[in-house]
């Protein structure tokens, strides 16, 4: 007589479990293995000074706690126009815009928010990578412009802009906001206060954090795979386009520089600083400089619908939008946002 039933369905489970338990084990094998792999590459890759990365291109400026490293085009007796940049960029990757501006009569300036790009901070792993933080930065940066400027911010940068914007009195005459990332939610509700929100807990660790960054974000291989998550025309992501980009992944320091930071953005909405209250925004739009908001139609990032959110905060915003666009105008339609960019300038 054969086994019972009940024996050979415990014998299948068993070698179930073994068969998953192996699985798993190989994963965590491979994942380590990769974490490793990307990790020594990393202390491999980041050993370039921002001013040997610079090549003698641009400069920097003393600005709050950081040496704020800026590019500038144009006449610099023109109206100065200051661009803020989003997550992973910086003031090399806004490719042919600055050249457009600057022909159409502009002096413009583009510089780099830690730690992204070749800013300069005293200690890397106790900046204050905060909002209000960064938009003292700015601040500092106009005072060294010796005029009031136009503030541009795209993304991550707008939030940052918007803040400084807020205390900058008459140092800022105009605020454009570029597809802004400003913790809204995809419906454009207020931003929520999460303390305890799960990548701030797993991101704590130093050592952790760093060996995620250097085998994600700053891994050279997936540089424009993640760069397409951000764009809806998906095939402006080239080569060529994809190595600006990756410029700063060569600097000293610079994957554990953004793990300190990513912890700081992930608990950006706690904060508690006048950009996030839309009290005080609705307050000091109705009586501060020129805002205008400019969106790509199909931004999947922050969806247009939070456009109409921060219009009904700020009832003097104007609001310009790009056809089949997403969250990077400035690479994926460029002439039609130089175009668009231009006619909101005042």
């Amino acid at each position: 007589m054969g086994r019972p039933r009940s024996h050979r369905v415990s014998r299948l489970g068993a070698r179930i479990a073994i068969g998953l338990l192996a699985a798993v084990s190989l994963c965590a094998g491979m994942a380590g293995a990769w974490f490793t792999y990307t990790d020594i590459a990393r202390t491999r890759r980041e050993i370039m000074s921002p001013q040997a990365l610079a090549h003698g291109r641009g400069r920097w400026v003393q600005a709050a706690d950081a040496d704020m490293y800026l590019q500038e085009w144009g006449d610099p007796k023109q109206p100065t126009l200051l661009l803020t940049h989003g997550t992973g960029a910086w003031s090399g990757t806004w490719f042919a815009l600055p050249d457009a501006l600057a022909a159409a009569g502009w002096h413009v300036v583009a510089i780099d928010l830690p730690p992204f790009g070749l800013s300069l901070t005293a200690d890397g792993t106790r900046v204050d990578y905060s909002r209000a933080a960064q938009a003292r930065r700015i601040l500092g940066v106009i005072d060294t412009l010796d005029a009031p400027v136009t503030l541009i911010g795209h993304s991550f940068g707008a939030g940052p802009a918007l803040e400084a914007a807020m205390h900058a009195g008459t140092r800022v005459r105009q605020l454009v906001l570029v597809d802004p990332a400003l913790g809204l939610g995809a419906d454009g509700s207020p931003p929520q206060c999460m303390a305890d929100d799960a990548p701030s807990i797993w991101l704590r660790p130093r050592g952790v954090r760093t060996a995620l960054v250097a085998a994600t974000a700053t891994w050279p291989g997936l540089t424009g795979t993640m760069l397409k998550q951000f764009v809806h025309r998906k095939d402006v992501v080239t080569d060529v386009l994809v190595q600006p980009y990756q410029v700063p992944f060569a600097r000293q320091g610079f994957s554990a520089s953004l793990g300190n930071w990513a912890v700081a953005f992930a608990n950006g909405n706690c904060e508690g600083v006048d950009s996030l209250d839309p009290r005080k925004l609705r307050a000091w739009a109705a009586s501060g400089p020129a805002i205008a908001l400019i969106w790509g139609e199909q931004d999947s990032i922050t969806p247009i619908a939070q456009a109409n959110a921060l219009r009904s905060w700020m009832p003097s915003a104007t609001l310009a939008t790009l056809p089949d666009v997403g969250h990077i105008p400035h690479i994926e339609a460029p002439s039609a946002f130089a175009a668009v960019l231009i006619r909101q300038l005042r």
